[in-house]
């Protein structure tokens, strides 16, 4: 089991608002959706890819020196298609202005990352949450990684958008103490639209888990006109009162992650949104508390 190996893109040590106490956060490549808001598009694609910096590269021509397939033909200058992720045009950067994403771990190489943060986790009353992209596209390995968790004392959080078979996902549940399950749209056809997927699959599944008796933190992404509207609101806000779930966490619109579009050559379709002001955040979160005891809004509470 320890050398079942999966595709990481990043561990994040000490993160505080993926579960309770400190955890060490484990981000997983590949994702069945492609929401337009996606903060972290480097988490789409199930293959490791290179992101461009083009602001730090220095145009010295190693990486066109270094790339063994002829994908890059000028300095910081990518051609996708022929790109195979190898990484060496990263290893030869000079300035850092060319990052891999996406590297093979085996289960026991992951869990050497997360023993090094054991004693504040377990001071914290913390533990290890799954993330990703979507932890469910690596089924074998999530599994894998999550039994072993468990086996070593660890809390565990599974953080899903619930679109993958409904196996898949009870199976991984066995595992997991805590599910942060996000809930982005009621409307099938407008979640279709913005993400690439119907809700039908998603909301089955969220109902199943709660069923099972797991503990679930539900997560909102709130985003400017897509889903922040009050009718849509109330529409939600009723939904989330008959799940019964531990809480309801409200996160608002950023656009921290829209420079990593241009880094892997993709376009931003939601460009020109305006993030909510903390007026209206409050706004959003009294409404839902009108249904909900237990929601928190990310920045205003």
């Amino acid at each position: 089991m320890s050398d079942c190996a999966g595709l990481v893109f990043d561990i994040k040590h000490f993160a505080v608002h993926d579960g309770p106490g400190l955890r060490t956060t484990v981000f997983l490549k590949g994702c069945p959706l492609r929401c337009e808001w996606c903060h972290s598009p480097e988490s789409q694609s199930s293959a490791p890819e290179i992101m461009v910096d083009r602001d730090r590269c220095i145009g010295c021509g190693e990486c066109v020196a270094n790339c063994p397939r002829g994908a890059i033909s000028e300095p910081g200058r990518i051609d996708r298609a022929a790109c195979d992720g190898c990484g060496r045009c990263a290893e030869g950067c000079y300035a850092d202005a060319l990052e891999l994403i996406g590297r093979r771990m085996t289960v026991a190489e992951v869990l050497g990352e997360v023993e090094r943060d054991r004693l504040l986790i377990e001071v914290s009353g913390g533990g290890v949450t799954l993330s990703g992209g979507e932890p469910a596209a690596q089924p074998e390995f999530t599994m894998s990684l999550l039994k072993s968790l468990k086996e070593s004392g660890y809390h565990t959080a599974l953080d899903t958008c619930g679109q993958c078979n409904w196996d898949t996902l009870s199976g991984l549940l066995g595992h997991v103490d805590l599910v942060l399950y996000d809930v982005k749209h009621m409307d099938p056809e407008r979640h279709l639209r913005y993400t690439g997927a119907s809700n039908e699959l998603i909301m089955g599944n969220l109902e199943r888990t709660l069923g099972l008796g797991k503990s679930v933190w539900i997560r909102v992404p709130l985003i400017p006109g897509v889903n922040d509207g009050d009718p849509h609101l109330h529409q939600l806000g009723k939904y989330l009162s008959t799940l019964g779930a531990e809480s309801v966490q409200v996160l608002p619109y950023h656009v921290l992650g829209v420079p990593k579009y241009e880094g892997l050559d993709r376009m931003y379709s939601l460009g020109g949104l305006t993030p909510h002001n903390g007026r209206r955040l409050r706004e959003v979160r009294d409404l839902l508390r009108g249904y909900c005891d237990n929601v928190i809004v990310k920045g205003v509470d």
